[in-house]
């Protein structure tokens, strides 16, 4: 594979972050808190589906550390305000116990925001509100200009604008392909409590067949696998307003899909198409509850590798039947067994998860968060599912 960049102006030549976090406010009891939400007002800690789950957003960083501090500054806000309330916060993806659907109340929105309200009720209806419980981080990364004006002498394109779309819609495709690793990587939450699956095990701690039960079969995806367009920023969004005609999706909101191309400002189709990308977000992070913040810098380091090394080398298209495979494969990706799951029905995750570990060494050389990566797959219980199922008290992992 060529480099486009030499490996040594990576830092460089690195791009920026941005992150949310999605977590729930449970009792002392480890119940769903049933209070309103303490933020009416912050735009860092908003609600998100239901009244009892919040999102906590941050501004945009240069360096991981940065956003993991602004993550960890907002986590803790939050903290000591529902402290008040004898209420904290979950550290998992996967939900506590849950007795009933009222449980789950859906985020409450009034006057001129009771649309918001409207959508959530349509989303429990449509997905039942026990999956929008799902918990997770979503990374938010913008390649540098600096990096995309020193690639766009070497490419094709006549016009910077087209350039820097094509190479996001050139990278949301590699991702895709490799968004098993994050999985594999990254996945925190084999363990459920039985009312998530069954209403009469509510209370007893079970270790599913998944690493992560929101990145696999059962887990936050659409009714039906999208099939998109990635030759160019037109295509991409037509592909997916033909979904928002057909009443297929509500909106584009609704596009569970693990990685998404995104415009500054509104979500909006016309915008991207108009504005053009403004940065790539991957949903497919688990809350990892050995974590402050919720996410460990050198993970958060290594997607920034992760993403660069695929900018670097990907050349790839992904026809029909590879959008299927790719995400065929980042389900899989969610197993707990790495030994014996397969990727692309040729290698096991272990073997593929360090094959391709190898290479991302090769083409960076000794990095400490590369090295962190391959220690989970290398050294027995390093990897944060296997942390987790050997907890001997589920329920008392909030702070």
């Amino acid at each position: 594979m060529s480099k486009i960049f030499n490996t040594k102006d990576v830092r460089i030549l690195g791009g920026t972050f941005g992150l949310e976090r999605e977590t729930l406010r449970v009792t002392a009891e480890s119940g769903m808190a049933q209070s309103l939400h303490p933020f009416p007002d912050d735009e860092h800690i908003v609600k998100d589906f239901c009244e009892n789950q919040a999102e906590i957003n941050t501004g945009v960083h240069n360096t991981a550390q940065g956003a993991i501090d602004e993550l960890s500054y907002h986590s803790n806000r939050l903290s000591a305000e529902i402290s008040k309330r004898g209420e904290k916060l979950w550290l998992y993806s996967n939900p506590p116990i849950i007795k009933s659907a009222d449980d789950i109340p859906v985020a409450v929105y009034e006057g001129d925001r009771q649309g918001k309200h409207n959508y959530r009720l349509y989303l429990a209806e449509k997905y039942g509100k026990f999956k929008m419980t799902l918990s997770g981080i979503h990374v938010n990364y913008s390649l540098s200009e600096e990096m995309l004006l020193y690639s766009f002498p070497h490419s094709l394109h006549s016009d910077f604008a087209t350039f820097k779309n094509q190479a996001y819609l050139r990278l949301a495709q590699g991702l895709l392909e490799y968004g098993w690793l994050i999985n594999l990587l990254l996945s925190a939450s084999p363990v459920c409590d039985g009312s998530y699956f069954n209403r009469d095990r509510a209370g007893e701690t079970v270790l599913t067949k998944y690493a992560s039960i929101r990145c696999g079969e059962e887990g936050y995806w659409n009714t039906f696998t999208p099939i998109l367009f990635y030759d160019n920023i037109t295509s991409y969004a037509g592909s997916i307003q033909r979904y928002l005609n057909s009443g297929t999706l509500a909106g584009v909101g609704e596009l569970y899909y693990p990685i998404r191309l995104k415009p500054k400002g509104a979500n909006r189709l016309n915008n991207l198409v108009q504005n053009g990308v403004n940065h790539i977000e991957l949903r497919n992070v688990d809350i990892n509850p050995f974590s402050p913040s919720g996410l460990d810098v050198r993970d958060l380091q290594f997607l920034e590798l992760l993403v660069l090394w695929i900018y670097s080398n990907y050349k790839d298209k992904l026809s029909y039947k590879d959008q299927i495979r790719v995400i065929n494969n980042m389900k899989n990706g969610a197993l707990y067994d790495i030994d014996s799951t397969l990727i692309n029905e040729k290698e096991t995750l272990r073997e593929a998860g360090l094959r391709v570990l190898g290479e991302m060494k090769a083409f960076y050389g000794e990095t400490e968060a590369i090295a962190y990566q391959i220690k989970k797959l290398t050294e027995n219980g390093l990897r944060y599912a296997e942390k987790v199922s050997r907890l001997t008290n589920y329920d008392m992992y909030a702070r």
